[in-house]
């Protein structure tokens, strides 16, 4: 039971199915958590190891807490997923991104960040979890903002797959533009603005699930993603795939280039 809280359910049989079926996949108990250990407990983290085989790359201090960029990399033998979570963010996890078929325990990713705080990662290999954290001291609360709910909403995927020089992984780059309303945003009349924002995502190579990825508020406006596969070459196809919590989705795919 803890694997599968902690991994959620796959979106690869679910590509085609009705918005119900995404909602149920969403783990809205862990994502709907204000505190740290309660998030946890809802993906079932237990047992927690510190591990310096995990690598956190962000800011000391971030000038801006709407837009704070996280990479992060496992070097954990039989790494397969990646939480993190910011605790004092108004709810603690941030992404829960689980990694098959090719994809490397690594990414890159931007999030929101209330104020100074850790970022935590907790690593799932083989039935163990594994923990590391950085300080980020946030000069300007991010997860606030102001916009308007009434904006047109419209949105499209930018996609990049590329063979890395000297290395046998593909980078996959994407960027959907999305207005990631935490439902906490405020317009210019001081109303406020509804929640509207990205849960989950899928990556595809080939027709097969390497990255499936599910996101709670925390994530930047117009999410950025970077993602590693192994095995894949020239040619083959990439497919990246997102659904948000007012049933809206969209779709773009691409072909590995040198």
């Amino acid at each position: 039971m803890k694997r599968r809280r902690f991994l959620g359910a796959t979106l690869a049989s679910a590509l085609l199915a009705p918005i119900q079926v995404f909602a149920a996949i969403w783990n809205k108990k862990a994502f709907n958590a204000a505190g740290l250990d309660e998030a946890e407990g809802g993906l079932s983290i237990a047992d927690e190891i510190p591990s310096q085989d995990i690598e956190i790359t962000a800011p000391s201090r971030a000038e801006n807490g709407a837009i704070v960029q996280v990479a992060v990399n496992s070097r954990i033998p039989k790494s397969e997923a990646i939480a993190i979570f910011v605790d004092k963010n108004p709810t603690a996890l941030i992404a829960n991104t689980m990694f098959s078929h090719g994809a490397t325990a690594n990414m890159v990713t931007r999030i929101k960040m209330a104020e100074t705080s850790d970022i935590k990662v907790v690593v799932k290999a083989a039935d163990r979890y594994y923990t590391a954290s950085k300080k980020v001291i946030v000069l300007e609360n991010g997860c606030g903002g102001t916009s308007s709910a009434n904006e047109p909403f419209k949105s499209r995927i930018k996609i990049r797959a590329k063979q890395l020089k000297a290395s046998p992984l593909v980078q996959i780059k994407a960027i959907i533009t999305h207005p990631m309303h935490t439902g906490r945003g405020k317009d210019d009349l001081g109303n406020l603005i509804p929640a509207h924002f990205i849960q989950l995502i899928s990556v595809h190579h080939n027709d097969q699930a390497a990255v499936d990825m599910q996101l709670g508020t925390g994530i930047a406006k117009n999410p950025y993603l970077t993602f590693h596969l192994a095995g894949a070459k020239i040619g083959d196809v990439v497919v990246v795939q997102w659904h948000d919590n007012l049933g809206k989705s969209g779709k773009a795919e691409t072909k590995v280039i040198a």
